[in-house]
């Protein structure tokens, strides 16, 4: 049932190939994938003849010979890459992999071309120069670009602090392509290059010095930036702090009580109101105007810099959560519906799905210790393998590394931010309090003991309440530990059961090859034996080329022999290590949202 889903699934991206490419024909079943359909996908995507194409194909070889055109073009003419595992016989002869395979380059290539239509802008001077196009065609298609790093974005002048904004905002879209685009290429290079293809390596070469060097020079241009953002900051602080000395000499502080009923509810009202917001701004600096005299202009840009760096963020989470489903639905047959929970987002969810309770810090780090030790145990096994990784690893590294220079560059922006909410609130809380301060004094008295009442019962009652949440939470958190056990026991008996039962069926294929061979070895030799009795007078003057003959054909069919067993054993391992490679990613998008989570509870 589910080898026909996937047939049709298949069916229905040819038939999409089609429509697009404005080709009045419609597929019903795989097989119907002919020559015809890529000769017209190729001109019609490419908008190119075929080379050396048969106009009027008279037979299968024909077809064949077109097929392989076309194969052979996209292989040297615009991918670079070898396509040896599709060949134009497997393709004309109705196998669905060579069908597969051959309609995943296709649909990458218009999805490439789509992008790189919409991504050119009408206003840039100058195209990129095109470098590589890598891709690998199962389970899916990537065509990804290498192109010349851009300019780096230099600090604006003290312009106006929209100016200003709008570059910072630049930087931070580009420094993210940056990086999005590393850990794309590094991804998709290890499924690509093989320990037995030289060609592939060299080819991978050059891409990967050049990335590397990018890599370097994106890590330069974000240590430049982060000093001058530093330093802008300090020299903001340095007039902060001087403004806040003028407006500490001029005023008259009248009384020395500051600890009022009224300041402290400020304060907590002020406190409240900086965990619920989260606003991610940068600032200029060319901000020299005195804080208590905020004007509407200077609001009006920082909210409207905020809600752009909000559409941002809402973007970019709406495309890594999209990368999510994707790389779920495709192991999505190996686990059971009603399983849904990962090892490392159980607390998470209970935490959104009970937003009530009230956890003390101490029993959720206790939490989040267990469950990290239950991860750990868990993923003894996978954590081996990890060991061997590529040096691959390292462009993921240097990925991260910039991902956290990123992160660190917001983060300075939002202290400062913050610092600079403090400081405006300090003001506006110190002459409210001057202004208020006659009145609240004669209120302190009775409403100082009221409240020290009222607040140890209110903090009794929210204990006692806490300490019940707290044990009824403990409990669903033990209870979705051992379902999490239970099925990672069951997933792991599956897996092996499946591991077992493919070797089997590649151990069967080979001994029906070598016995096939054998068969065709005996044919062989009566044939030649009769020959021989048949022959005798001329038996010297052949024996020669019989000799020849016998040995050509059984270095042949040892070499086909070699490479079926080869194919056989590659496809294996391509197999197995692209398993291995979803659940590295897997395990990295789950160490990223926890330590998401991590930061954001902490």
């Amino acid at each position: 049932m589910g080898t026909q889903e996937g047939e049709r699934d298949w069916v229905d991206v040819a038939n999409d190939l089609l429509s697009k490419c404005h080709v009045n024909l419609r597929l019903k079943k795989l097989t119907d994938c002919n020559a015809d359909v890529f000769i017209a996908l190729y001109e019609n995507i490419l908008g190119e003849k075929v080379p050396d194409y048969i106009a009027v194909p008279c037979s299968q070889e024909e077809d064949v010979h077109n097929v392989q055109c076309v194969i052979d073009s996209l292989s040297l003419d615009y991918l670079q890459i070898s396509l040896s595992h599709i060949t134009g016989e497997n393709v004309v002869r109705g196998d669905k992999e060579s069908v597969k395979n051959l309609l995943e380059i296709f649909d990458g290539l218009l999805e490439y071309l789509n992008e790189e239509i919409n991504d050119g802008s009408p206003n840039s001077g100058r195209k990129m120069k095109l470098l590589r196009v890598l891709f690998r065609t199962q389970p899916d298609v990537l065509f990804l670009t290498l192109q010349d790093g851009t300019t780096p974005a230099t600090p604006s002048p003290p312009d106006t602090e929209e100016e200003d904004e709008e570059n910072l905002s630049c930087t931070r879209r580009l420094k993210d392509r940056r990086i999005h685009c590393t850990e794309r290429t590094a991804l998709k290079e290890d499924f690509v290059t093989h320990p037995e293809s030289r060609t592939a390596q060299e080819d991978f070469e050059e891409p990967l010095s050049y990335n590397r060097k990018r890599n370097k020079q994106a890590e330069q241009e974000l240590h430049e930036i982060s000093e001058n953002l530093s330093h802008r900051l300090e020299e903001l602080d340095q007039m902060l702090k001087r403004v806040l000395g003028e407006t500490g000499e001029s005023t008259e502080v009248r009384e020395e009580d500051k600890q009022s009923h009224h300041s402290d509810s400020i304060m907590e009202r002020r406190r409240t109101s900086r965990q619920d917001t989260g606003v991610h701004t940068f600032l200029s600096t060319n901000f020299v105007v005195v804080l208590f005299n905020f004007d509407s202009k200077l609001l009006t840009n920082n909210e409207a810099y905020e809600e752009e760096l909000k559409r941002y963020e809402e973007k970019e989470r709406k495309e890594l959560d999209k990368a999510r489903i994707k790389a779920r639905e495709a192991v999505s047959y190996k686990s059971t519906v009603f399983l849904r929970i990962m090892e490392n987002e159980l607390l998470p969810v209970l935490r959104d799905e009970l937003p009530h309770l009230h956890i003390s810090p101490h029993a959720l780090g206790r939490m989040w210790q267990q469950q990290m030790q239950q991860v750990d145990r868990l993923h003894v096994m996978s954590s081996n393998h990890s060991r061997h990784r590529s040096k691959l690893s390292r462009e993921l590294e240097e990925a991260q590394r910039k991902h956290d220079l990123l992160a660190e560059l917001v983060h300075k922006g939002q202290d400062h931010s913050r610092r600079l909410r403090d400081f405006k609130e300090r003001i506006q809380q110190q002459k409210s309090t001057q202004n208020r301060l006659r009145d609240q004094r004669q209120q302190i008295a009775r409403a100082k003991k009221y409240h020290s009442d009222y607040h140890v019962q209110h903090r009794a009652r929210l204990m006692r309440a806490r300490t019940k949440e707290e044990r009824m939470f403990r409990q669903l958190f033990d209870e979705g530990l051992e379902i999490q056990k239970n099925r990672l026991r069951e997933q792991r008996a599956y897996a092996r059961e499946q591991r077992l039962e493919q070797q089997r069926r590649h151990e069967d294929q080979i001994k029906s090859m070598e016995n096939y061979y054998k068969d065709q070895f005996s044919l062989l030799a009566e044939k030649l034996a009769q020959e021989r009795q048949d022959i005798q007078v001329r038996k010297k003057a052949q024996e020669k080329a019989l000799l020849k003959m016998k040995r050509e054909l059984r270095s042949r069919m040892e070499r086909e022999i070699g490479e079926l067993q080869r194919i056989i054993i590659q496809n294996d391992e391509d197999d197995y290590f692209q398993e291995l490679e979803i659940e590295r990613l897997r395990n990295r998008v789950r160490m990223a949202s926890f330590q998401y989570n991590t930061s954001y509870l902490h």
